[in-house]
């Protein structure tokens, strides 16, 4: 029997993440070590900017980021795809200790009642441990290839690429 895959209930999510000093965000392969792969470099006391790019287009409705809601910009234009900015501060988050990682976890609440969590392994550094957070390769974008099976309410992660 082949399963036939509904493209209609298939999305392409990019997400990118800079700093408030528009700096590169690094990551590194932690392979099996721990829940994730890959582990992102996060500096404690600073301001992150997330850019999310939904095709084909699906209007977000709010996000939220470890629970607290954030406000959401539209920046879509007319090319079959949504795109929505959004900030988060990290002030609130000690820095980690060696062997130590954090979840950051992205709620993502769509039109028509669909759910996208998307968990961000990160590792949170003090600022002044530059050497550290800058070890890695730079972050250009995550690729996430994402299905809702029919009937459910939320968006299954497929695929994970970080570019």
């Amino acid at each position: 029997m082949v399963d036939l895959v509904d493209d209609r209930n298939s999305y392409k999510i990019e997400l990118q993440i800079k700093n408030k000093d528009d700096n590169d965000i690094y990551y590194k392969r932690d392979g099996q070590r721990f829940d994730s792969e890959y582990t992102l470099k996060f500096m404690v006391e600073n301001n992150y900017e997330f850019t999310v790019t939904v095709k084909p287009s699906l209007p977000l409705q709010s996000v939220s980021v470890q629970g607290s809601g954030v406000s959401v910009t539209d920046k879509s234009q007319e090319n079959g795809s949504s795109t929505y900015l959004f900030s988060w501060d990290s002030t609130k988050i000690d820095a980690n200790k060696k062997k130590d990682r954090n979840k950051v976890q992205l709620l993502l609440q769509f039109q028509g009642g669909l759910t996208l969590v998307i968990p961000l392994q990160v590792k949170f550094y003090k600022s002044e441990d530059t050497q550290h957070l800058t070890w890695g390769t730079p972050l250009h974008h995550i690729d996430y290839e994402c299905r809702v099976k029919p009937g459910q309410t939320y968006v299954d992660i497929i695929k994970t690429i970080f570019r």
